[in-house]
């Protein structure tokens, strides 16, 4: 084999293993969000440690949701807030792997869904 083309031929050893150890994994898993925390720091004071607030339409265990249950409803309130009243938008507090964490560990508050 003549030298240019295994140099060539070297080079493009060294670029496809340069390639796989620097680049992310195709649909590489995000770090874990410890949900738990998330809930004491950013909506226990308003929603309860048990989610069974006595303020109004601030319960999750009463299956009263006045926004919606479904994963997207619920990140959708969490992330932009609810307009004349108390519920903040958290967009630009937290991630949207934190929002849909967070709306995953308040739903499971109302054991009739799913």
């Amino acid at each position: 084999m003549p030298t240019s083309i295994r140099a060539l031929a070297s080079v493009s050893v060294l670029a496809a293993i340069t390639a796989l150890l620097v680049m992310p994994a195709i649909g590489s898993a995000q770090p874990k969000v410890d949900a738990p925390a998330l809930y004491k720091a950013r909506c226990l004071l308003c929603h309860g440690a048990t989610g069974d607030s006595k303020v109004k339409n601030a319960s999750f265990a009463d299956g009263a949701w006045v926004h919606g249950t479904t994963l997207a409803e619920v990140s959708a309130v969490i992330r932009d807030g609810v307009k004349g009243t108390a519920m903040l938008p958290f967009k630009n507090k937290l991630n949207d792997a934190e929002v849909e964490a967070l709306a995953r560990y308040v739903r499971a508050f109302d054991k009739s869904l799913k």
